[in-house]
């Protein structure tokens, strides 16, 4: 059997949840695949040295001729008609023009789809003068229907996806809920399949490093006390309402020196959030490094008093389970998905509400009892996940079973 893999995102430098998923996830399915069996991943450039040896089965394909922009569409495209695969399996909602008819991809979250304004407008295209030429040649593929922003490419792939692969991965039940409550597609099309984490890079006697945990805070500028959060800094993630729940905090004199760690790139209305800092006079107190060296995560998680994700909508939420892993307290929204990932082992608050999560946070921070509690609820929680166990379910839906 012929099994391609688009690992063009699994092979990004700087991965986020998505990007973790397909690289975690791929390489877990390794150990499933059959001697008889020949996997192709599709790359952009050549893999990276975190991938390791490869089983002498999987083969790898770097597409790398021009042109540089729409790679799914074009240069992927003209890699599966020219060389065919049994099954295409693309780790996120945006499938290739000319995939097989076999062809299953994961949609990890619709949000586009109930909240536009977290998503961003701008037009995509790899120059200024390119982009309004590119706007009005998707505008006329599309009957009108669609433009070259980023949210329309979120929405057109989704719903092309869904026309195209007879079955559907996606990350949580809710979002499996949502995507046929959306779409009105049938149960029985769309799996789940949950993230997980690197065990070897988070684990519980990270905390134990405390000579190492301090050495990334002071490469970073903190000190402790401080509180943190992981993803883009943007308007999705709620970093304003996290900002905000800060400046609550601050307030009270048992929190005058608790800083604030942001780790990620600017994102949709990051200026604003920006803004809300500078008003507020804590520069010194908050920092936006934007992203970090994966090898620092793990130790700035394990020294966090807390982790805070009060996002508005998560198709899971990875860094939970990885906060949970290294013992460190979870503060995160009671919306969506994340309830389902965090079971009992979070303090779940009202992401609209800074002062709910201001609150939940205080409620960590004073109590040491609570502490305790949460670290060993998230030890146990963090079990319940796994990247083998999810690229079983994935060897099942691949070879058909």
């Amino acid at each position: 059997m012929r099994i391609g893999i688009d690992a063009s995102r699994a092979n990004l430098a700087q991965r986020t949840g998505t990007e973790w998923y397909a690289f975690h996830l791929t390489k877990a399915f390794f150990q499933f695949v059959r001697p008889s069996d020949t996997v192709r991943l599709y790359v952009k450039e050549p893999l990276r040295p975190e991938w390791g040896t490869l089983p002498k089965n999987v083969e790898v394909r770097v597409l790398g001729w021009p042109p540089k922009f729409l790679w799914t569409q074009l240069r992927l495209s003209a890699e599966l008609l020219r060389h065919r695969v049994d099954v295409l399996f693309v780790p996120a909602h945006t499938i290739p023009f000319l995939a097989p008819r076999n062809t299953v991809t994961t949609l990890h979250d619709i949000g586009f789809e109930h909240a536009a304004q977290l998503y961003g407008q701008q037009q995509l295209g790899p120059s200024n003068s390119f982009k309004p030429w590119l706007n009005a040649c998707v505008r006329l593929f599309t009957l009108g229907r669609y433009g070259a922003t980023e949210l329309d490419y979120h929405r057109f792939s989704a719903r092309r996806a869904l026309q195209h692969c007879q079955t559907i991965l996606t990350v949580s039940e809710y979002t499996k809920q949502d995507i046929c409550q959306t779409y009105g597609i049938e149960p029985q099309r769309v799996r789940v399949i949950p993230n997980a984490i690197d065990t070897q890079a988070f684990h519980p006697s990270v905390r134990q490093d405390t000579a190492r945990m301090a050495a990334v805070a002071t490469q970073v500028g903190l000190r402790q006390p401080y509180i943190m959060t992981i993803g883009r800094i943007e308007k999705k993630k709620n970093t304003l309402g996290l900002v905000q729940a800060f400046i609550a905090l601050k307030k009270n004199p048992a929190h005058a020196r608790l800083q604030l760690l942001l780790v990620g790139k600017p994102g949709v209305g990051a200026s604003e959030i920006t803004s809300a800092i500078h008003a507020a006079g804590l520069t010194a107190d908050v920092f936006c490094p934007g992203w970090l060296p994966e090898a620092d995560i793990p130790a700035l998680m394990a020294g966090a008093s807390a982790f805070v994700l009060p996002s508005f909508f998560e198709g899971f939420g990875i860094p939970v389970l990885e906060a949970m892993a290294v013992g460190t307290p979870v503060v995160c929204s009671a919306v969506t998905s994340l309830p389902e990932v965090a079971g009992d082992a979070a303090v779940l608050v009202d992401p609209h509400d800074p002062q709910a999560i201001a609150d939940g946070v205080a409620s960590v921070l004073a109590d040491p009892e609570k502490q305790k509690l949460l670290q060993e609820r998230g030890y146990t929680r963090v079990q319940q996940f796994s990247w083998a166990r999810s690229a079983a379910q994935l060897a099942k839906v691949l070879f058909g079973q």
